[in-house]
């Protein structure tokens, strides 16, 4: 009997602890560039900055200087526009560290196993925190894969043609001015080892956010359908003593960690002010960047370029797999907060009295509202947002191959 509880303690303990894990991979990322919210570190955070500006910068000289060529000018935008949308999504964390602070420490105590009574409750909780880990699981290895391989893509081939033949010159893997042009093989490892840190920076800022986004909001989202669970299950208590008791429910669910200061509306506020920024320039990149890496695909795919195709699926994948991450969020956000309004109107409200009634109006009012994720708090992001940005990046691959 002992053994079969402790099995069982032993169980819940692991159960919840598989839903942090999305929330200490982003520490994990986010720790190694120095703008972990709880953690920032300015001694990572500065090098960190300061490579990513003159990396982008390297990067417009080139473009500039090579821009009578389209397909390497392409070329050159797909890759530096990644790293300017990390630069972007890191300083927005860095900036935003204590409003994203405050909503880690206020939800942390939501991964305590005792604050879930019912099964359904469990369920819904570690329903919307799978998402966040899913995401994070396979967001990180499948990036981690496709930036070593475009990089080893142009290292290892250019290696081999020099070797064949020393009278060609050295090409650095990616499309930026070199500090030091290469000449012989100590300054081609020098360029070569500097450009690697892109893959660094992306690897740990890009994903990173990406994963502390997903990690808080679809948090967020189990809450508010956890908190329509709760509603739901006090207002229509139906068992004898219901006229008696309900009063005291109602005030122990109004008065409770989630209804104080109406805290789940705060932190709704929170994520969506520390991260439309980052979703606005998520949106037109990947717009751009769909666009391109389809038209880089479909030309791999014209001279069966089986490296070139592999990279580009991928790409497409990650970039389509990411913006679709986000959309949802946005959407669940809304479903969920409209749900919750919902239920206290579905609620024996009119059986109530009239103090009650008024608390259940004041709640109605405040969910009345959506709560929702904005395009640089322009437009609303759902799933509507994802076909919308689809349809546009196929509309300009299709004037591009025109003119191509």
């Amino acid at each position: 009997m002992e053994t079969l509880s402790f099995c069982i303690v032993f169980f819940k303990v692991t159960y919840y602890t598989n839903t942090k894990k999305a929330i200490k991979w982003s520490r994990r990322l986010l720790g190694f560039s120095g703008v972990w919210p709880l953690e920032i570190r300015d001694s990572l955070f500065l090098p960190f900055l300061f490579y990513g500006c003159v990396y982008s910068f390297l990067g417009l000289l080139d473009l500039i200087e090579y821009i009578k060529d389209i397909r390497y000018a392409m070329t050159n935008v797909m890759e530096n526009m990644l790293v300017v949308m990390t630069m972007t999504k890191f300083g927005v964390c860095r900036m935003k560290y204590r409003s994203l602070s405050r909503f880690l420490t206020e939800t942390d105590d939501d991964y305590i196993v005792d604050n879930y009574k019912t099964k359904e409750e469990r369920l819904i909780f570690t329903k919307y925190n799978k998402f966040s880990y899913i995401f994070v699981m396979t967001a990180f290895p499948a990036m981690t894969f496709l930036t070593l391989l475009y990089y080893f893509k142009n290292v290892i081939p250019n290696v081999l043609k020099v070797m064949a033949n020393s009278s060609l010159e050295y090409k650095l893997p990616y499309k930026i001015k070199p500090l030091l042009k290469p000449y012989d093989v100590k300054s081609y490892i020098f360029g070569c080892i500097h450009e690697f840190f892109r893959v660094v920076i992306i690897l740990s800022a890009y994903i990173g956010t990406d994963c502390l986004l997903a990690s808080t909001g679809f948090h967020l989202t189990g809450q508010l359908a956890i908190l329509r669970i709760r509603v739901r299950d006090v207002l229509n208590d139906a068992d004898e003593v219901y006229y008696n008791s309900v009063l005291r429910k109602l005030d122990g669910l109004f008065t409770s960690r989630i209804f104080i200061n109406n805290t789940v509306r705060l932190l709704a506020d929170i994520l969506e002010d520390s991260f439309n920024i980052v979703i606005g320039q998520h949106l037109f990149g990947t717009t751009i960047q769909l666009c391109i890496s389809c038209y880089q695909m479909l030309s791999s795919l014209a001279v069966l370029e089986g490296v070139g195709i592999l990279t580009f699926v991928i790409y497409v994948s990650i970039l389509s797999g990411t913006l679709f991450t986000y959309c949802y969020i946005g959407e669940c956000l809304i479903e969920e907060s409209t749900s919750l309004c919902e239920a206290l109107y579905h609620c024996g409200w009119y059986e109530l009295s009239t103090i009650e009634m008024k608390s259940i109006c004041i709640c109605m009012m405040r969910a009345r509202k959506p709560l929702q994720l904005t395009c640089l708090k322009f437009c609303v992001v759902s799933l509507r947002t994802f076909t919308d940005i689809v349809k546009s990046s196929m509309a300009y691959l299709s004037v591009l191959r025109t003119f191509m």
